[in-house]
């Protein structure tokens, strides 16, 4: 069909291409309290242990959470904005297959010509 030259399409199309690992889900930022007594983070003012991160996401229908190590941090960051990025192209997807769509006659040549043939025998 010649929906596959239209630029847009191609760019869309080149944008799902070059995407790297896509994950769901988000990067959730915590301090904690060790609970030690004679830890520096249990006095009335102490300061928590921290930053620990987890990524979150549902898995079966239920939040799960998996510690990342801070060096690893930057590398879930991106895989979770690469989701971000594909259910934007997915989007555009949808909105350009909508657009193909509604663009296309509803009847063919063929059909129309069939129409106004019998038409003139009924005269």
């Amino acid at each position: 069909m010649k929906f596959k030259d239209d630029p847009k399409y191609k760019r869309i199309k080149g944008e799902f291409l070059s995407l790297d690992l896509v994950i769901p889900g988000t990067i959730r930022e915590t301090y904690l309290h060790c609970g030690k007594k004679e830890c520096a983070c249990s006095a009335k003012d102490g300061t928590p242990h921290g930053p620990y991160y987890f990524w979150n996401r549902k898995v079966n229908g239920k939040l799960t959470s998996k510690s990342i190590s801070p060096d690893k941090l930057q590398l879930f960051l991106v895989w979770i904005k690469n989701r971000e990025m594909l259910e934007a192209l997915v989007n555009q997807v949808l909105e350009f297959g909508q657009e193909i769509a509604a663009s296309l006659p509803s009847k063919t040549e063929e059909e129309k010509s069939k129409k106004r043939a019998s038409a003139k025998r009924g005269k």
